[in-house]
């Protein structure tokens, strides 16, 4: 399973010639182009527990149109390529199914084994990198599942002693 949420962008003209070579693997295209007009409600996707009660938490209650386009198609295991402007809700259009369908490895274990990086997020920046971390902790919080953030630049030791303890999301 595959996602990419992206800002949107221009789309190329058809006289582009990159724009006749493109091929996605992707399943389902996701482009959208409305305003911050929502519609769906989080209460209807049928989070799990523990998802619900942190999305209810965050004061989420309506889906905007990334996210109400997104998830159902990420929850079935299809792949996702989709576009929307800065603050539309990307992060949680992909990390939420991906935590939802990742349920079924949670575990209290404390052995690092049972918690092996299930899913690769890669982000552009550092900054980006840090708030979709901070974003998946807490959806996740009232989870075992685990997640964290490296990148480079930094001193190595933290970021080795993390992942050493297990991550589920990295």
């Amino acid at each position: 399973m595959a996602v990419l949420l992206t800002p949107q962008a221009p789309r190329p003209s058809t006289s582009d010639p990159r724009a006749t070579n493109r091929k996605s693997n992707a399943s389902h295209i996701v482009i959208v182009t409305q305003s911050l007009l929502m519609t769906s409600s989080f209460s209807n996707l049928s989070l799990a527990e523990p998802l619900a009660r942190a999305v209810a938490e965050m004061g989420y209650e309506n889906m905007t149109p990334i996210q109400e386009q997104a998830i159902p198609v990420v929850l079935q295991g299809k792949d996702v390529m989709g576009a929307a402007q800065t603050g539309t809700g990307k992060t949680a259009a992909f990390s939420l199914p991906l935590l939802q369908r990742m349920m079924k490895h949670e575990n209290a274990s404390t052995s690092p084994a049972r918690h092996p990086v299930r899913a690769l997020v890669l982000l552009p920046t550092r900054e980006l990198a840090d708030q979709v971390a901070q974003q998946v902790k807490l959806y996740a919080k009232y989870t075992n599942l685990r997640s964290a953030v490296v990148f480079g630049g930094m001193d190595m030791k933290p970021q080795t002693l993390e992942l050493k303890k297990g991550v589920e999301v990295l």
